[in-house]
């Protein structure tokens, strides 16, 4: 198929950007993430719409270049941290040489261009993972008054991969990524079938050794949510 009408070419890139930083990627098509072919499809679409811009409108072409850059006035764009999370936990990517890196961070990162400085940026971003330890992150970050929005298991990949997403009382939210999961538990508790109420954290016990481990409890009103997750790995995100 080829098309020069903008209006597909754009229904296009925006369910490429869907597919590549999606929040809660499908663990069958993870792959979709650092594929060289989707970045290519991905950068020349995005070429193509902004010719087509620039024929409509001179100057035009390149105000939509300028929007591509990874990092804008407020800093890294949100599709940043999906792609260094995406990254930290690809066992190839982490044990690749730099040139390899530099290659696969640009493959994550398409259509977004960034500068040989933004690059290492990313590259530090993503080693800082080797740091990060679930008693560092509940003694260093106050989870007080955490909300519990959703978590998910995949054991169909290898060791096994979990996600805590949790709501922080200040605003944003906190990713904690679980790898070489061994054991999983999660229960819910409610007054009535339905429940219009969010779980908040009341207690929780962690511990970083061997395994990464957490045993925690959500409460609110009318609602109780229990977790107990025990890992090889665990990487986050505030």
């Amino acid at each position: 198929m080829k098309t020069d009408d903008f209006f597909e070419l754009s229904a296009l890139h925006k369910a490429i950007l869907a597919a590549k930083f999606s929040t809660f990627p499908d663990p069958k098509c993870a792959e979709i993430t650092s594929s060289p072919i989707l970045a290519g499809l991905s950068n020349d679409i995005y070429d193509e719409m902004c010719k087509l811009q620039e024929k409509k409108m001179k100057g035009m072409g390149k105000e939509w270049q300028d929007w591509r850059r990874v990092k804008d006035s407020h800093g890294f764009r949100g599709q940043w941290r999906i792609a260094v999370m995406a990254a930290r936990r690809d066992r190839f990517f982490m044990s690749a040489s730099h040139e390899d890196k530099i290659t696969g961070a640009k493959c994550l990162l398409s259509p977004f261009t960034c500068t040989d400085e933004e690059l290492d940026e990313f590259l530090r971003q993503v080693a800082n993972s080797s740091n990060n330890r679930l008693e560092t992150l509940f003694k260093e970050h106050s989870l007080a008054g955490a909300t519990f929005c959703s978590c998910s298991y995949n054991e169909h990949v290898s060791g096994g991969d979990a996600r805590l997403v949790l709501g922080l009382k200040k605003g944003g939210n906190c990713d904690i990524f679980f790898g070489g999961v061994r054991s999983y538990r999660i229960s819910k508790e409610s007054v009535s079938d339905i429940s219009d109420t969010i779980p908040v954290l009341k207690k929780h016990t962690v511990s970083s050794g061997s395994l990464e481990k957490l045993d925690a409890v959500f409460e609110y009103e009318k609602c109780k949510q229990s977790l107990f997750i025990e890992a090889e790995t665990v990487d986050y995100w505030l």
